[in-house]
């Protein structure tokens, strides 16, 4: 489990840190298998139907938002829809109409639902879809996911009203009525869109419950469940369903959304607090549960006496050289070579350093030494050496009170 967090945190941190690059990139592998899978399933006009077409569209989806994407899916289907007949593409654009108007504008973000329903469908395994899309996208899923039921199965009566078209028996043939007779009769459609429902609903409300470990009931309540109300609602609306494909899903299902649980976060209920306080007007209670993250647990060590005497000297043993000895301070030296001597706090009559005055002898406040000579020029600096290239001594002071020479 560690190893797996490490490596879980380690694809994060990257792709956070390069998001401006990686972000476009997911959004391009997604919209690429999304328009794929829509040129899978209709695939009837041959402009849309190349490879380029395909690869510019999800260049474009890859930078822009959600909403857009799902816009530019529309169209897409649209004209699929169109190549076949006028009378199904118009009942395509209502059919995207009433999408956009029924969920779209509310739940901006769950764009992506709508396309990993059908997909999920033409990969044979639609019952592993309910668990996904509520640990996905709790509560608002729902609605999604039955549109996504919605455009799988009119995807199949499109294909076999192009297939009467083609054939040409029937010259009084009407495509948008045998695809909408063909969808409002449709038990297996509509014991999906109940069953999808349900399942959503119910993993989502057991995965925001307050106790312990409520995500991973969640996940096992809704695959059981996905059995479960499938079978049931299979014998009301007199439905057979495959028991083996119906297992298979949701064990997968549930195995996909703990995986997926597992990306956003793990929790560890074994260090979890809880606290209460109050303030003026509310009593809080508060239970606060840490994120299980790479990071080690602090180590205690338990040192003696001596151990600590053995430390201390440690962090006080001087450091060494390249020759082993260890290193002294490097001295100041002074011009003439000679180590610098700190200045005496006395003067040469043991008296103690007086302050210099601000003032001179005749009570006037002293003024600034000009930076020019008398003459306009600058003033040059001292030179550090006699005319007789000797080290110049420095001058003497002397004790306006006593006259005496200070060093």
């Amino acid at each position: 489990m560690t190893g797996m967090i490490a490596v879980r945190n380690s694809i994060r941190d990257f792709l956070r840190k390069y998001d401006e690059v990686t972000t476009p990139i997911i959004r391009f592998i997604f919209s690429f298998i999304m328009f794929s899978c829509i040129n899978s399933l209709f695939g009837y006009s041959e402009f849309l139907h190349r490879g380029v077409i395909t690869f510019l569209l999800s260049v474009i989806s890859a930078l822009v938002s959600g909403p857009v994407v799902v816009f530019l899916a529309g169209v897409v289907v649209a004209v699929h829809c169109f190549s076949v007949s006028m009378d199904i593409g118009v009942l395509c654009l209502l059919l995207f109409l009433i999408m956009y108007c029924a969920y779209i504008r509310m739940f901006q973000n769950t764009g992506y639902v709508l396309a990993l329903v059908p997909i999920l469908y033409m990969l044979k395994i639609p019952f592993a879809a309910p668990v996904m899309v509520a640990i996905f996208a709790g509560f608002s899923g729902a609605v999604p996911a039955a549109f996504g039921v919605v455009i799988y199965y009119f995807s199949q009566y499109v294909k076999e009203a192009r297939a009467t078209i083609l054939l040409g028996e029937d010259a009084d043939f009407q495509g948008y009525s045998y695809v909408v007779n063909g969808l409002m009769k449709d038990k297996a459609m509509l014991l999906a869109i109940i069953a999808f429902a349900i399942v959503v609903m119910v993993t989502a409300l057991i995965h925001q419950m307050n106790f312990d470990y409520a995500w991973y009931v969640a996940i096992g309540v809704g695959s059981v469940f996905t059995i479960l109300v499938f079978l049931v609602c299979g014998m009301m609306v007199d439905v057979s369903v495959p028991a083996g494909s119906l297992v298979l899903g949701a064990i997968l299902g549930g195995v996909l959304g703990v995986v997926v649980q597992m990306c956003k976060s793990v929790i560890d209920y074994s260090h979890k607090e809880s606290v209460q306080f109050e303030d003026d007007d509310y009593y809080y209670y508060v239970k606060a549960i840490p994120k299980v993250g790479e990071a080690q647990k602090k180590r205690v060590k338990t040192m003696t006496d001596e151990d600590v005497v053995e430390e201390v000297k440690k962090q006080a043993r001087p450091q060494q050289g390249a020759n082993g000895q260890a290193r002294q301070p490097r001295p100041q030296q002074g011009a003439n070579g000679q180590t610098r001597q700190p200045r005496p706090q006395q003067g040469t009559n043991g008296q103690a350093r007086q302050a210099r005055p601000q003032q001179g002898a005749n009570g006037q406040a002293r003024q600034a030494r000009p930076q020019q000579g008398a003459n306009g020029q600058a003033r040059q600096s001292r030179p550090q050496q006699g005319a007789n290239g000797q080290v110049r001594q420095p001058r003497p002071q002397q004790n306006r009170n006593n006259g005496q020479t200070n060093r």
